[in-house]
């Protein structure tokens, strides 16, 4: 019996898996915010859409990276971002509900986001998510479009775009298929910002850490950990202990 079931869920996914198309008119690598509302739109614009997540969640930055606090757009309530922002005032019960930081206006649990933008993409019957999936490799075709090779969950397969989307991180489709590219802060005499430095240089923005804490009403000591010194730490923000380190 055990085997048998075994065969059907094998089948079952065999067949979920053949279902879904080899061509797309858009294959979009990365669901970040950027790649998951590229996706939308391409959807909501007609375009047959299947956008590809080496995770389980979309949003990126936003959720599965736990930055889950946006300092800009909070007046720009529009297009995809202010439907999500209509479905986090509906989950936590009004905007002011979203003020729970002292530096962002839009404050929210990663895995509610996640929620929300599965939510939004559930509702579009021409975009197919791919979860657990990676591209492995990109070929330009001789009559136009990409053959994308994958590797998931459910094995490897191979998919043909129209367009391709670079929706990485880091530009990881851009670098494969060889498109230059450059890393650290431009000079202000290519960009004509002020506040860029005189001459470029290959520094990257540090690594941001995000904590979610919890309020008491009471002292809830926390053993000191092995080696700690708050000196280290002392200027990372505003404070007395600053002064003199």
């Amino acid at each position: 019996m055990k085997s048998t079931l075994k065969l059907i869920s094998l089948a079952a996914a065999l067949i979920g898996f053949a279902s879904c198309s080899s061509s797309y008119d858009v294959v979009i690598i990365g669901a970040g915010t950027s790649g998951t509302s590229a996706a939308i739109q391409a959807a909501r614009s007609g375009a047959d859409v299947l956008l590809v997540e080496e995770h389980e969640w979309l949003g990126g930055m936003l959720t599965s990276a736990g930055v889950s606090a946006t300092d800009g757009c909070h007046r720009l309530k529009g297009g995809i971002w202010g439907e999500f922002r209509d479905s986090l005032e509906a989950h936590y019960g009004g905007v002011a509900a979203l003020y729970t930081g002292w530096v962002s206006n839009t404050q929210f649990e990663p895995s509610v986001g996640n929620r929300i933008f599965k939510n939004i993409a559930a509702k579009e019957e021409n975009l197919t998510i791919l979860y657990n999936t990676v591209a492995t490799d990109f070929a330009k075709l001789e009559k136009g479009g990409w053959q994308i090779s994958l590797k998931g969950e459910r094995g490897t397969s191979k998919v043909k775009a129209k367009i391709l989307v670079d929706g990485t991180e880091l530009g990881d489709v851009a670098k494969a298929i060889g498109i230059p590219y450059s890393i650290g802060f431009d000079s202000k005499y290519d960009t004509h910002e002020e506040m860029a430095p005189e001459q470029a240089v290959e520094i990257i923005q540090d690594l941001t850490y995000a904590m979610t804490l919890k309020e008491y009403d009471h002292p809830v000591p926390i053993e000191e950990p092995v080696g700690y010194s708050p000196c280290e730490f002392a200027c990372s923000c505003d404070n007395p202990l600053c002064d003199g380190v």
